[in-house]
């Protein structure tokens, strides 16, 4: 194999057979697709912070938990990940139904969001305003699911 290498060069002095141990033990590389700098996130914004009644600044929202005038599905644009900003969530899931904002004995934010219902029920917490940990809540049975156990009591 190394020799089929060799005959695609014409200067043999620059063919390396063996790497060095800088190329192979890098300490800066986080995956084989960049470097580490390359997925530094951003420190959250007050414009990415919930406020203590879950509302995220500038956007004005009914009581259902979606932005006001849109319907409830419009909340819905994609999954959750970790290291979403509190406001990314809540845009996403819509208004918790309760928000606790506090610190952690660090002193840095600590926010937990909880939703009962809605089409991600659960715990959402949060440090320094990234989404950490989501504990999933009770799945709410859809018309469909309440439907198909009706008829399997029926039989």
């Amino acid at each position: 194999m190394m020799l089929v290498i060799a005959a695609c060069s014409t200067d043999v002095a620059t063919i390396n057979i063996v790497p060095k141990a800088g190329d192979i033990l890098r300490p800066d590389w986080t995956s084989f697709s960049g470097h580490k700098e390359e997925f530094d996130l951003r420190p959250p914004g007050p414009q990415d912070l919930v406020s203590p009644d879950g509302l995220c600044q500038g956007t004005a929202q009914s009581a259902a938990g979606a932005p006001a005038g849109l319907p409830e599905q419009a909340v819905i644009v994609g999954g959750i990940a970790l290291q979403m900003t509190e406001c990314d969530v809540v845009r996403r899931v819509g208004t918790p139904e309760r928000t606790e904002v506090g610190t952690t004995p660090g002193g840095e934010r600590a926010v937990v969001l909880t939703y009962t219902r809605g089409p991600r029920p659960g715990t959402y917490r949060f440090a320094r305003g990234r989404l950490n940990s989501i504990e999933r809540g009770p799945q709410q049975e859809t018309p469909a699911g309440q439907k198909a156990a009706q008829s399997k009591k029926r039989s």
